[in-house]
């Protein structure tokens, strides 16, 4: 079903209520958008976005698919299997599937460490993410990085730079030569709130507006870059009141809510590929858990504020309950498809865990001097 005349219209927002936002109520089944200085509420109302049976159950597959590769590669690393440390991504499934569903396998993808949902639902195995993380040969680097720091190129998905602005500047060149070539293909590429302090992101964003290129950048705005709290990370109230100074349109959504993301960034994605330039969307979610596995986050985490996203605002609890209240999906169906991610996630790791590793002869291979 397509949008109310209502919701396309909505509501004009004054300078106070943006000076006072609150994500956790203002963005209560609501989402805002900016074109120049006009911002304006818009009402989200789910049965207006219902997809169809498979396309809802194909999202809730790879959302719980998500967190179940994430806990089993959270076990592996307690048992010693990952070097190094591990960063997952509890709370943001519903981003990062949603938007990256949005995506035509052609299309480029330029993820981030917690984009985990992202990898798998644009069609990265889960074994490979797997075998990477466990320094293996079957990995996409061969057992030469780890972590996110992941590409897929048989799908059309870059590899992370630990420095992470520096993505944006890659996903607005790759941007920039699908527009040189006519293809009509749109880029999809993420950025942490802290990430938007990097000198990078300006670049990479002021960039593609000059030059209007198919490319949709999303804040994944977890609320804490490391243990930096959001306040003393950037003066303005919320990230998406960047967008009017790059000229281009912004929304401000709950990251949380599956359906609104998706329904968001298709929009964005579509207006790529016509050749309406880049739209910035700040995706508001919470960081479940640390920063990685070794972060005591409980020092530094407004705990109260935690346990109230987390009580209402899980990302898979929440759509399991849609789901249900709506008559899309019973039980047993929603069950059934968390029984498979789950089963599927335990597969790949013991795939993974058989993949030999790199013959040590081989450390010099693939590596350039001048």
């Amino acid at each position: 079903m397509s949008e109310t005349t209502a919701e396309r219209a909505g509501i004009p927002a004054t300078s106070d209520e943006l000076a006072r936002l609150d994500y956790f109520e203002d963005l209560r089944d609501r989402y805002l958008s900016l074109d120049g200085l006009d911002a304006k509420w818009h009402s989200f109302e789910r049965e207006n976005s219902y997809p169809s049976f498979e396309t809802c159950m194909r999202l809730h597959y790879f959302m719980s698919h998500t967190r179940a590769v994430e806990e089993t590669l959270d076990s592996a690393f307690r048992s010693g299997h990952i070097p190094g440390t591990a960063y997952f991504a509890r709370g943001n499934e519903a981003a990062s599937v949603g938007s990256a569903s949005c995506l035509r396998d052609e299309e480029w993808l330029v993820p981030m460490h917690r984009n985990c949902g992202a990898h798998l639902v644009k069609g990265h195995p889960a074994r490979s993410i797997m075998a990477h993380f466990f320094g293996r040969m079957d990995g996409p680097s061969r057992g030469r990085d780890g972590n996110f720091h992941i590409g897929y190129r048989p799908k059309k998905i870059t590899q992370l730079i630990s420095h992470i602005g520096s993505m944006i500047p890659v996903a607005a060149g790759i941007a920039w030569a699908e527009k040189a070539r006519g293809t009509g293909r749109a880029t999809l590429t993420y950025i942490g709130d802290g990430g938007t302090s990097t000198g990078d992101f300006h670049e990479g964003v002021n960039f593609a507006a000059v030059h209007k290129l198919p490319v949709v950048f999303i804040i994944d705005n977890n609320q804490y870059a490391y243990k930096t709290l959001l306040k003393e990370q950037y003066a303005c109230k919320s990230l998406i009141l960047k967008a009017p100074g790059y000229g281009i349109p912004g929304f401000l959504i709950d990251g949380t809510d599956i359906l609104l993301v998706r329904k968001i960034c298709s929009e964005a994605i579509d207006r790529a590929r016509a050749g309406e330039g880049p739209t910035l969307i700040e995706s508001v979610t919470m960081r479940l858990a640390g920063h990685s596995v070794y972060d005591k986050y409980s020092d530094y985490v407004d705990l109260e504020n935690l346990r109230r996203w987390t009580n209402e605002r899980d990302p898979l609890e929440r759509y399991d309950t849609f789901l249900e209240e709506s008559g899309m999906a019973t039980i047993e169906e929603i069950s059934a498809s968390h029984a498979r991610a789950r089963a599927d996630a335990e597969t790949a790791r013991d795939e993974a865990l058989k993949s030999p590793f790199p013959d040590p002869a081989t450390l010099n291979d693939d590596v350039y001097a001048p």
